[in-house]
């Protein structure tokens, strides 16, 4: 299906790798020209030039750190001058550890609220008042089905995405008059480097194999297995396009059937 976003400017945050660099990938074979940040410089910059090898696009890796006072002002700025205009926002940036919540150190609460959610809400501020005075946007809050169904030996990232849940919903009844709409994207457990890094710190602290936890989840999944990055990342460049029509303030799920909820 032709998403009809070809020659839109995205802003992707955490783009580096995985679901922030899966989505890049998807939007570029839409034709989408990129800015790509994240803290990481040189995965950036070969992010950047694969993207433009592979499918044309101008993709310009600039990088930051969104948990510095003023860098998402800053870095809206610089990409409006560059590509002259910012019509999609892919907030993907932040992850969290995991672990048995009384062995969970305090620092580890902090650092996701103030990445995965402080980040997202500095980005969502930079960029909404272009986006008003164009009337005309689209935001993607790649947040995490634990925000709707929390995992216990996950609470630090079920908390930040419960909070960035509660802000896409509230938020997008506030813009949907400017024509800018906001809609969250909760992946189940995906295969990302994040998840390689938190099944291994689990299986340090719980003394089981990688294998026995990852298969705990499985289990709990009905279609039992974990999603893959470029499957989250297309559904990301759908919610991006006005093919996702009449959708704001919306909580599309991709896990597997894992969320027993109805909503």
């Amino acid at each position: 299906m032709d998403l009809l976003l070809k020659d839109k400017v995205a802003l992707i945050t955490g783009a580096s790798k995985g679901l922030g660099a899966a989505t890049a990938a998807a939007l570029a074979e839409e034709g989408v020209n990129l800015i790509l940040t994240a803290r990481d410089e040189k995965a950036l910059q070969m992010q950047a030039d694969r993207l433009t090898t592979e499918h044309g696009v101008r993709a310009i890796p600039i990088a930051a750190d969104l948990t510095e006072a003023g860098i998402s002002d800053t870095l809206v700025k610089q990409s409006i001058n560059t590509l002259g205009r910012i019509d999609i926002l892919v907030n993907s940036a932040g992850a969290s550890q995991g672990g048995v919540f009384w062995e969970i150190p305090e620092d580890v609460w902090q650092d996701s609220m103030e990445l995965k959610v402080m980040g997202t809400i500095r980005m969502m501020r930079a960029v909404i008042p272009h986006m008003i005075e164009n009337q005309s946007g689209r935001i993607v809050n790649i947040v995490g089905n634990t925000g709707l169904q929390p995992a216990p030996r996950l609470l630090p990232g079920s908390s930040a995405n419960a909070a960035l849940l509660a802000i896409t919903k509230g938020l997008a009844e506030d813009l949907a008059p400017h024509n800018v709409i906001v809609n969250a994207l909760n992946p189940g457990p995906t295969r990302t480097e994040r998840w390689t890094t938190l099944m291994g710190k689990l299986s340090e602290s719980g003394g089981r194999s990688v294998a026995d936890i990852e298969q705990d989840y499985k289990d709990q999944i009905p279609m039992n297995r974990l999603a893959e990055p470029d499957e989250i990342g297309r559904l990301a460049a759908f919610l991006a396009s006005e093919r996702a029509a009449n959708m704001t303030g919306a909580c599309l799920t991709a896990d597997g059937g894992w969320t027993k909820g109805i909503g």
